[in-house]
């Protein structure tokens, strides 16, 4: 999936699996949420408060570190993410995450859109088959009516869409970003059973 992303013009980048609830959270809009999150019980600094549940803001901290490259800036990441999970041996669990974002003059929903559908067309879905987005206006994250969430077989693994102008605001970018994060493991287990 690595290569497949770098061969469609995206950079990858590897951001810290500990974040801030600031960042995880409040810059992208969302109340912090205690019931998700794996908490660092003693942090040595505040940017290390607990363990990330999501890749887009390790992302939109590496568009902020950058703001100064000229643009279009296409950047992914294929890492885990961590979540409680109280039925877990450990109480928590690893879930495996894509994410890309494009950051460019204008929102390009459709050039990230187009990432989406090469990424299932190369595990082998196929829209309104196996997979389809559904307007999604309860994801404070995005503008209202440009955020959908990523159905496979019924079930969420993900969302996209035209991030918020507060969540550009928060990190300092003054160019509209359209992202796409989805869990890896469901798309996996369509690809070993459509074979």
């Amino acid at each position: 999936m690595r290569q497949e992303l770098a061969q469609a013009g995206y950079i990858e980048q590897l951001t810290f699996s500990l974040i801030s609830y600031k960042d995880n959270y409040e810059r992208m809009r969302q109340a912090v949420n205690f019931g998700e999150c794996v908490q660092v019980s003693n942090p040595k600094t505040l940017e290390f408060e607990m363990v990330r549940t999501s890749l887009l803001p390790g992302l939109l901290k590496c568009l902020q570190g950058n703001k100064k490259e000229p643009i279009p800036q296409k950047v992914f990441e294929v890492s885990d993410c961590v979540v409680l999970a109280p039925e877990s041996e450990t109480g928590a669990k690893n879930v495996r995450k894509i994410a890309a974002m494009v950051c460019d003059q204008s929102s390009n929903f459709e050039v990230i859109h187009g990432l989406l559908d090469l990424i299932m067309c190369k595990v082998g879905c196929k829209m309104s088959k196996d997979y389809k987005l559904v307007e999604d206006s309860a994801d404070v994250r995005y503008f209202t009516k440009r955020g959908v969430a990523i159905m496979l077989h019924g079930k969420k693994i993900g969302s996209m869409g035209v991030l918020h102008p507060e969540v550009l605001g928060n990190f300092e970018l003054k160019y509209p970003v359209s992202c796409v994060e989805i869990e890896f493991e469901p798309m996996f287990d369509h690809f070993k059973n459509a074979k």
